[in-house]
């Protein structure tokens, strides 16, 4: 499965190389979970590098104006074969962004994070703590 995901994000690189929204990134959680991310305009792969969990995100912009957003993730667990909504909720300040999202699915709710995230030219970083008591904390590139 693992050789299977690494193919899969290496073709879409490849064969999407010209869109614009590319991004990579890293989170690691304080409760031993790490993620690696590629994104490609309005979808994401998630790999969590402890091999329990892969999942395929489709994001849209359902609001937004000059200080406040909402989006809306829809995300697949491929593993647990299980859908999830994660509304996110960003205030942009000058020079950092504050947001919060809450992961659900109709019978179920996840964890909530809270987060701050500073972008510096191409780069991303975030430090944040959800409801599991876990400090996250991560870095994205834009390749485009």
């Amino acid at each position: 499965m693992n050789r299977i995901f690494y193919l899969l994000i290496t073709l879409i690189l490849l064969s999407f190389y010209n869109l614009k929204g590319q991004s990579i990134g890293w989170e690691v959680r304080t409760n031993n979970k790490e993620y690696l991310k590629v994104g490609i305009g309005d979808f994401a792969l998630r790999h969590r590098t402890d091999e329990s969990e892969n999942r395929v995100t489709f994001s849209k912009s359902v609001w937004k104006d000059k200080k406040v957003s909402l989006k809306i993730p829809i995300h697949y667990k491929i593993e647990k074969e299980i859908p999830s909504f994660q509304p996110r909720i960003t205030y942009k300040m000058s020079d950092i962004k504050l947001w919060v999202q809450t992961e659900f699915w109709f019978d179920e709710s996840y964890e909530t994070a809270f987060v701050i995230e500073k972008p510096y030219n191409k780069y991303s970083f975030l430090a944040g703590w959800d409801t599991s008591d876990a400090f996250r904390f991560g870095l994205s590139y834009k390749l485009k």
